[in-house]
């Protein structure tokens, strides 16, 4: 009776384990050096509190400015550039990044078109909009994550932060630069645009 208990006992453990681990898998966010960063409010997935698409799932207004931008640089940049983004991943050195819009050089993935499997080809420019990831330290999370992407061979990372209505854009080989929502963000080969005015469009 007594070996029967503790048999069943570790069999629960067992699957209490194994369901730990499936949810981690499918709560990161992001590996880098090698070590897996997840998704904000992960652990309340983990006890149970919340469901997996609770934390994974975007604002409203995260999502229309991933296809807002994704629409206005595809337009304005089409035949020489491809638009991607939705969490793209990219591959860097010890792991990958997600990526809200990403911009490439067309004749850079061209034969990269339909592939189903992360790029590892570096955007001209990346766009992320608040930071999704469980860190101790958003502004070191933001800083590491621009210097792995220019490190990468992307040339331009801007961050948007919706509740600080601010932008930071970063380039290679050039110091960081804050802006409010009003300014001017400058995005490739010239294109600008102000955010307070792009958010009004229905």
């Amino acid at each position: 009776m007594g070996v029967a208990l503790v048999e069943r006992s570790e069999v629960a453990e067992e699957k209490r384990n194994e369901r730990r681990e499936k949810l981690l898998k499918l709560l990161t966010y992001e590996v880098v050096d090698g070590r897996p960063i997840y998704y904000r409010g992960y652990k309340d997935v983990l006890e149970g509190k919340k469901q997996p698409e609770e934390v994974m799932g975007a604002s409203f207004l995260h999502g229309r400015l991933v296809i807002l931008l994704g629409a206005f640089l595809r337009e304005r940049l089409k035949g020489r550039y491809v638009v991607s983004g939705g969490e793209l991943g990219y591959l860097i050195k010890g792991g990958w990044r997600n990526l809200d819009v990403a911009v490439f050089r067309y004749e850079d993935v061209k034969d990269k078109l339909e592939s189903e499997n992360y790029i590892d080809v570096p955007p001209v420019l990346v766009v992320e909009i608040n930071v999704r990831a469980e860190v101790e330290s958003e502004m070191e999370y933001v800083l590491k994550k621009s210097e792995d992407l220019l490190n990468s061979g992307v040339e331009r990372v801007i961050w948007i932060f919706t509740k600080a209505r601010k932008v930071m854009v970063f380039e290679r080989g050039k110091g960081g630069l804050i802006l409010d929502w009003e300014d001017e963000i400058p995005l490739v080969e010239g294109l600008k645009l102000k955010l307070t005015e792009f958010l009004k469009q229905p």
